[in-house]
């Protein structure tokens, strides 16, 4: 997406164009099971000194199934990562999850690499962008499974309140291959946000908002739906 494509959007139709395209992997005529979840988030990333190319990231995740009641999810994630220009961050990293089970809890590992970056400007608002390369690995299999993730977020603050501001996004998933511990090549989940923030300083920002999450599930099982109340902090190194 240009930044010349952008500047053609109907201003006030941005976020709404934005999740159109979140939700277009949808299908509706297909049975599907639905949850209600509650997700935490802490995200601390930045140069590791004042002027430094040199970058730190991490985010540390807590999520909960069955109405928030219980835990389902713990991740961590930090990395490295090199300013190379204004316009581009490169990261590489490792991550770690766990999901709470009945039996065994579902423990895997992941190598990711990723770029951020801005896309565009427009009706006061901003839009980034982040795509994301995993390499995920179980202990139930010996295949690692490559998933391509594809993130877009657009912000904009209110006038008359310069610390508060809406936000729309969303997030693709295509896993790029079958796994024998499970995954199965093709479209895996979307993640589509709309919510607001509040940033009371350059180093500091909260964003809550709810979160609609489509998960394709593979064999006769019915596809997931989840409905997430999404909290998250950030710190600016």
């Amino acid at each position: 997406m240009s930044h010349v494509s952008c500047s053609r959007l109907p201003r006030r139709r941005a976020p709404l164009l934005l999740l159109m395209l979140a939700l277009a992997s949808v299908a509706p005529e297909q049975a599907l099971s639905d949850d209600r979840q509650a997700w935490t988030a802490l995200f601390v990333n930045g140069p590791v000194s004042r002027g430094s190319r040199l970058l730190g990231w991490f985010d540390g995740h807590a999520r909960f199934r069955e109405d928030g009641d219980e835990l389902d999810v713990n991740l961590l994630r930090p990395g490295l990562g090199w300013r190379v220009g204004p316009k581009l961050d490169l990261w590489v990293g490792y991550a770690r999850i766990e999901t709470q089970r009945a039996g065994d809890d579902l423990e895997e590992e992941r190598a990711w690499q990723q770029g951020t970056y801005p896309v565009a400007k427009w009706a006061g608002g901003s839009l980034s962008g982040r795509t994301r390369l995993e390499q995920r690995f179980r202990d139930t299999g010996d295949d690692t499974g490559w998933r391509l993730r594809q993130f877009f977020r657009y912000a904009r603050p209110l006038a008359s309140q310069a610390h508060f501001g809406l936000l729309a996004s969303t997030e693709v998933f295509y896993s790029l291959n079958a796994a024998d511990w499970g995954q199965r090549s093709g479209f895996d989940q979307n993640r589509a946000l709309l919510g607001g923030y509040y940033q009371p300083s350059a180093r500091w920002r909260v964003e809550a908002g709810y979160m609609h999450q489509y998960i394709r599930i593979a064999g006769r099982r019915p596809d997931q739906v989840n409905h997430n109340l999404s909290l998250a902090f950030f710190a600016l190194l």
